[in-house]
């Protein structure tokens, strides 16, 4: 789960709404259904964790690389002088040996996932969801988005009861 402070400011997970989400759908309250359900983080990796992963696996400290024979893992970032310059030796090595030598030496040595660490424009990170906005802010002020337990709180999200028991009075 994500920490108490953003779980205070946002709406993430069903836990928050303490079965508000089940009356709806009980009660046939389709809009206030939709509603709610809308609200919810589509993240799953916002979703409660119900066992700890950690106390879950045993730590193994086998090396998997090394048993199984596998080359280095292939980088984010392009880093080395080298890491630029593959173009050129892979179009050598076309033009020598043909599109398979190309595609066996892209398999031994994988290019990096981007040629460059890309930075999101204001504008794409305004038009995220907050809870999104809130990620992307701790990323970049290179904080960890802790995941901590709920201990039961409305999470600041009183008022949705008190727009359904309105209704109920009606």
């Amino acid at each position: 789960m994500l920490s108490r402070e953003i779980r205070d400011l946002y709406l993430v997970d069903e836990l928050q709404l303490h079965g508000r989400l089940n009356e709806a759908l009980q009660e046939g309250s389709r809009a206030e259904f939709s509603l709610l359900l809308a609200m919810l983080s589509t993240d799953v990796t916002d979703q409660p964790v119900f066992k700890d992963p950690e106390k879950s696996l045993e730590k193994n400290t086998e090396d998997l690389r090394a048993r199984f024979g596998l080359g280095p893992g292939v980088s984010l970032y392009a880093k080395n002088p080298e890491d630029f310059e593959r173009a050129q030796a892979l179009t050598e090595c076309f033009a020598a040996a043909g599109a398979r030598a190309v595609n066996l030496q892209q398999c031994l040595h994988p290019d990096p996932l981007t040629p460059f660490k890309q930075d999101l424009a204001p504008d794409v990170v305004n038009d995220l969801p907050p809870l999104a906005q809130e990620k992307v802010r701790l990323h970049f002020a290179g904080e960890k988005v802790v995941h901590e337990p709920l201990l039961g709180s409305e999470g600041g999200f009183a008022v949705l009861g008190e727009i359904r028991d309105s209704q109920k009075v009606i």
